[in-house]
């Protein structure tokens, strides 16, 4: 599995399923967690711009000079680093051990394709069959999410999203609870979460902007396209700072961070029917692969996975890495099964493990993440008031 293991991330202490139920508690009176977010607040918008990694905004300050200036803290993404495990973790306020959304891909018991949490479908992206009717998204997650608790508190709470994610799966699953407000592209997501700030009462708002992370799965976290999003969002969120409401504060926070992988540093599963002897299921992510076994395969497909990657990955078992609390402080028996048998992490960039005929794209994308690496795993949490 390479040399040490990798430091969890930060559950409970600085990851971002404290982001709503720190705006909840500053609006109620108490004390946040972590969030520095003043008192006297009737309203805290939670911005979250997909693949938006601290190191990214670091390394590239010079593009986004205005968030680059605010200030903030660094939070932690769960582990897998992937939007869905992320988006549960903050719409819930829970780690991946107790939501259960351990991955991009998730085994179900008592199926051997693998649910595509994004689009609850079965077996691929958008083209599989849908998934919501087989696997009910309630009672897949039937823990309360922190839009339903903070409904218990008193705070109101609005959901700003994409058309097409209003009544998705990973929607129902994870972010439920709150009144949904649809919005396409930056500036109409930002004008509706604003607009839902106005009083009567406390209001959390969580909105979501995706098209950065698109566009670095595409072209690359350092492309010229992506370099131009990361300019654009950053004008969007200094006019926003402008016209900010007293009394509302913004936070701008990412779901995870990315890496670039070049197309010869690519594991073709397809082709490598060693690492797939054996694996009744293979899901998880490009840099993340979670392997279920077939009866009594467990130790040769991590024997296997060992001597391919060495020091390029940490390679370890589903107990091993529920003991070092990669998903958790507690994994549930239910969520335990969800976890592939072998859990693979890549330690340095140049890797990830795609397969042509399983994956988005066939997996040739040069931008990835999933893995426990900084780059991947630290966000910012940068918080804006007038």
């Amino acid at each position: 599995m390479g040399p040490g293991m990798p430091t969890p991330p930060r559950y409970g202490t600085a990851d971002v399923g404290l982001l709503v139920p720190d705006a909840v508690r500053a609006l109620t009176g108490r004390e946040p967690t972590v969030l520095p977010l003043p008192e006297g607040l009737h309203a805290v918008v939670v911005l979250v711009v997909d693949g938006l990694g601290r190191r990214l905004l670091d390394r590239h300050a010079e593009v986004a000079p205005f968030l680059s200036a605010v200030s903030g803290l660094t939070l932690d993404a769960p582990f897998p680093s992937t939007t869905a495990t992320s988006l549960a973790t903050i719409g819930t306020g829970l780690a991946p051990g107790e939501h259960g959304v351990t991955g991009y891909s998730v085994a179900v018991a008592g199926d051997d394709r693998p649910l595509i949490v994004l689009t609850w479908s079965w077996d691929r992206h958008a083209d599989g069959p849908d998934a919501r009717e087989d696997v009910v998204p309630e009672r897949w997650q039937p823990s309360p999410t922190a839009f339903e608790r903070a409904t218990g508190a008193g705070v109101h709470p609005v959901t700003v999203l994409r058309p097409e994610f209003v009544a998705s799966g990973l929607t129902r699953a994870g972010l439920r609870g709150g009144r949904i407000v649809p919005a396409t592209g930056l500036h109409e997501t930002l004008e509706a979460a604003m607009r839902a700030t106005a009083p009567p009462g406390p209001t959390v708002v969580y909105a979501h902007h995706g098209d950065l992370d698109a566009i670095g799965h595409l072209t690359g976290p350092a492309s010229d396209a992506w370099l131009t999003e990361l300019a654009r969002i950053d004008r969007f969120c200094a006019r926003a700072a402008e016209k900010i409401p007293p009394g509302v504060g913004l936070v701008v926070t990412a779901d995870h961070g990315m890496v670039e992988v070049p197309d010869e540093h690519l594991v073709e599963l397809a082709d490598r029917a060693d690492l797939l002897e054996g694996v009744r299921v293979l899901t998880g992510d490009f840099r993340a692969r979670q392997l279920h076994a077939l009866p009594g395969a467990a130790d040769e497909v991590l024997a296997a996975w060992d001597e391919a990657c060495g020091p390029l990955a940490h390679v370890v078992t589903r107990q091993d890495a529920i003991a070092a609390g990669w998903f958790g402080p507690r994994v549930t028996d239910e969520i335990r099964a969800r976890i592939g048998d072998v859990v693979v992490s890549a330690r340095v960039p140049q890797i990830g493990w795609v397969h042509r005929d399983r994956d988005l794209f066939g997996g040739r994308v040069p931008g990835m993440h999933g893995a426990l690496t900084p780059e991947e795993i630290e966000v910012p949490a940068l918080v804006i008031t007038r």
